[in-house]
């Protein structure tokens, strides 16, 4: 697939990611896709995970023809441990147990009902099973997949993990199951950033605002504009400016900041 990202991020290189072995997940589409590509671009070595084998071997394999860099696909369903487990064997196997860098990407689609219903007026089978099928894949599939990386992180001494949070997390919005994992998922960066800072591995978060990936695609012109302006900027922010938040984070260049949550949003949500 011909890269479409802005000309700004091109020639991106970045201290520290040459040869880093690294981990992304949900990294098929959208801000985990771009993300691959920029550390791609920095000669970073990836394992990229989607939940379908075909599609995941396809972006692997275009990234490694079009940067020259070690590709693995890993595909797994990031809600069953034993699935994470599988896929954390392979990429040890493939990078000789060596992991840099997790990315946390992988999220539960836009659900309309789940997103626009007010609490009170969800039906009830909604309020628990709605609710587990967020958390499963944007908490419980961060905390697993950190599980098995910061066992392999620990012994080396070094290692940088980011997860992909949203500005709901901090301020609030629409689409209560939502805001709730992703609010859950910062609590567990700051418990990991503190736990491990001594390990040499830092934690941090991205939180994007209103970005032109993923759910924007289902909006109608009227909506895109309306969400536009909600943004000092008035704009949607790109994928790429997501992802290059998340390359920062995990470089060199982001070597003293830990426990930190780093909002991409055009200044929405001031703090």
């Amino acid at each position: 697939m011909p890269s479409s990202i802005s000309p700004a991020f091109e020639n991106l290189a970045l201290p520290g990611l040459r040869d880093r072995v690294v981990l992304i997940t949900g990294a098929v589409r959208g801000i985990g896709r771009v993300t691959a590509e920029l550390l791609a671009r920095c000669g970073a070595a990836l394992a990229l995970h989607g939940r379908l084998e075909a599609e995941t071997q396809q972006v692997a394999n275009e990234l490694q023809q079009q940067f020259g860099v070690r590709t693995l696909a890993a595909a797994a369903e990031v809600t069953d441990l034993a699935a994470v487990r599988q896929m954390f064997e392979a990429l040890q196997s493939w990078s000789n147990n060596r992991l840099d860098i997790l990315v946390c990407c992988a999220g539960y689609p836009l659900v309309e009902a789940l997103w626009k219903t007010p609490l009170h007026q969800m039906p009830e089978s909604q309020v628990e099973a709605g609710f587990k099928q967020v958390r499963a894949v944007d908490l419980d599939g961060a905390r697993f997949c950190s599980h098995f990386a910061l066992k392999m992180m620990v012994p080396q001494r070094r290692g940088s993990i980011v997860y992909i949070s949203s500005t709901p997390a901090l301020a609030g919005y629409h689409g209560t199951p939502y805001t709730e994992a992703k609010a859950a998922l910062l609590g567990l960066m700051r418990d990991l950033a503190r736990e491990y800072a001594p390990h040499n591995i830092r934690v941090n978060a991205v939180a994007p605002g209103n970005i032109a990936s993923g759910w924007y695609h289902q909006l109608s012109a009227a909506e895109r504009q309306k969400l536009a302006i909600e943004s000092p900027m008035q704009r949607w922010g790109l994928p790429e400016e997501v992802a290059g938040a998340i390359v920062f984070l995990a470089s060199d260049l982001a070597g003293y900041i830990t426990g930190q949550t780093l909002v991409v949003d055009g200044g929405v949500v001031r703090r």
